[in-house]
C-alpha cells in the first residue's frame, strides 16, 4: 500500500502530520499530486471548533492546486493530460493539506452529477467543479481560483445593483476578492468596508473600498440607513455588548428593502436581529451548497470565470499573496493556524513543491 503525509485534525485544535493511505485513481478521474494549498478561514473554523465534520479525523484543506499524475480508465475529457494542473470548487471542506488526492472533476461545458445526501443537511455532489490552469497563471496565483469561485457563486446569484451604495464586513481575503469584484465589474454608487484588524484595513483600500472603518467608528461616523448592499465575509462573531454587535450594526445601516448577503458561516448559532428584519423588510440572501439548487454543473461555469478574473486583473492574485510556507515545516503550519486570526497577511500558502 502506497502513502503520503496529511495534516490531520484529531479533534480542535489538535493536529498530527500523518501518514496515511495515498488514494485511489477514481475510474471517471485523475490523481492529483499537490502543488500549493492555501490557508482559508474555513480551515480555520474547523481547527478552532467553530465549524466541525461529521467525524474525527479529517485532513483540512480546500483551496487546491494539484498536478495530475495518472487517469482513471473511464475518464474522458480530451484536453486534461498527465502534467496538467487542475483546480477544483467542490463541496467537501477536506482533504486539501496532504500529498495527493483524488478528484471526479465536471469541467465547464459538462453536465455531470453523483449527488448524495450529506449529514450537514444539504445534498452534496461526489464530483467537483473544476479547471484547468493555463501557463500564464502561476501555481501561487492558481490556488486563488478556488476562493474566487465562491465568492463569484454568491455575488452572481445576488448581485449589487448600478449605483448601490455596498459594505463590505471582514477584509480577510474573501472580502478584499468581493470587494474587489463588485467595485470593478458591477457599477457601484461607493463600496467601504469594516474591519476590527487595522492592517487588513490598510490591505482593503489598496485593493477596493473607499474607505476600511474599524467597527466603531462605523458606528460613530456612519448613519442608519446608508447602504443598499451588505456583503458579509466575517467568521463566527462574539461580542458581550449586543448593540455592538457587527451584523446589528450593519442591518441598522442598511436601508429599507435593503439585500444583506451572508458569505461567512459557522454551525454555531449567531445573532440575527429578527425585528430589523421584519421592520426594514431586509432581504437576507445567500448561495446554496444545496446541488439541487445550485448544480456542481453550474459551479463548472463559475470557475472559468473565476480563472479568468485572475488572468485579467480583476482579482490580483499577486497583492493577496502575503506567505508561502513549505508544507514539511509542520510545527511552524500550526502557528499560522494558531494565530491567524490576529494575523496582518492576507493570504499564505502551503506550498508542496519540494516534498
Amino acid at each position: 500500500m502506497q502513502t503520503m503525509k496529511a495534516l490531520q485534525l484529531l479533534a480542535p485544535r489538535k493536529t498530527v502530520l500523518a501518514e496515511v493511505p495515498r488514494p485511489q485513481t477514481p475510474a471517471d478521474g485523475v490523481l492529483l499530486r499537490t502543488r500549493c494549498v492555501s490557508i482559508c478561514s474555513t480551515d480555520i473554523s474547523f481547527f478552532e471548533g467553530h465549524l466541525f465534520p461529521s467525524e474525527y479525523p479529517v485532513v483540512l484543506g480546500h483551496e487546491y492546486l494539484g498536478e495530475v499524475v495518472e487517469k482513471g480508465p473511464d475518464f474522458d475529457h480530451p484536453d486534461i493530460h498527465v502534467g496538467d494542473r487542475i483546480v477544483y470548487w467542490g463541496q467537501t471542506d477536506f482533504g486539501g493539506f496532504a500529498e495527493y488526492r483524488s478528484l471526479r472533476p465536471v469541467f465547464s461545458g459538462e453536465v455531470k452529477e453523483d449527488v448524495f445526501w450529506a449529514d450537514r443537511n444539504f445534498s452534496d455532489d461526489l464530483r467537483a467543479a473544476a479547471v484547468k490552469v493555463p501557463e500564464q497563471l502561476d501555481d501561487l496565483q492558481a490556488s486563488f481560483i478556488e476562493p474566487t469561485t465562491g465568492v463569484l457563486r454568491s455575488i452572481l446569484g445576488n448581485p449589487p445593483r448600478i449605483g448601490d451604495r455596498v459594505l463590505v464586513m471582514g477584509t480577510g481575503p474573501i472580502g478584499v476578492i468581493a470587494g474587489s469584484v463588485i467595485k470593478r465589474l458591477f457599477a457601484p454608487n461607493s463600496v467601504v468596508s469594516v474591519d476590527a484588524n487595522v492592517m487588513r484595513n490598510r490591505h482593503a483600500e489598496e485593493h477596493f473600498s473607499q474607505r476600511a472603518y474599524q467597527p466603531e467608528e462605523l458606528i460613530a461616523e456612519v448613519p442608519e440607513n446608508t447602504f443598499d448592499y451588505v456583503f458579509d465575509a466575517l467568521p463566527t462573531v462574539k461580542v458581550d455588548d449586543e448593540e455592538k454587535d457587527p451584523r446589528r450594526v450593519a442591518m441598522r445601516r442598511l436601508k429599507p428593502k435593503g439585500r444583506y448577503i451572508l458569505y461567512g458561516a459557522s454551525q454555531e448559532m449567531q445573532k440575527f436581529d429578527t425585528w430589523l428584519m421584519l421592520a426594514k423588510g431586509i432581504n437576507i440572501s445567500a448561495s446554496p451548497f444545496d446541488v439541487t439548487a445550485f448544480p456542481m454543473h453550474h459551479s463548472a461555469n463559475v470557475i472559468q470565470t473565476a480563472m479568468q478574473m485572475l488572468l485579467t486583473g480583476v482579482v490580483d492574485g499577486k497583492r493577496l499573496l502575503s506567505t508561502v510556507h513549505d508544507f514539511q515545516d509542520y510545527d511552524g503550519l500550526v502557528r499560522i493556524f494558531e494565530n491567524y486570526r490576529s494575523t496582518t497577511d492576507l493570504k499564505t500558502i502551503v506550498d508542496f513543491r519540494a516534498a
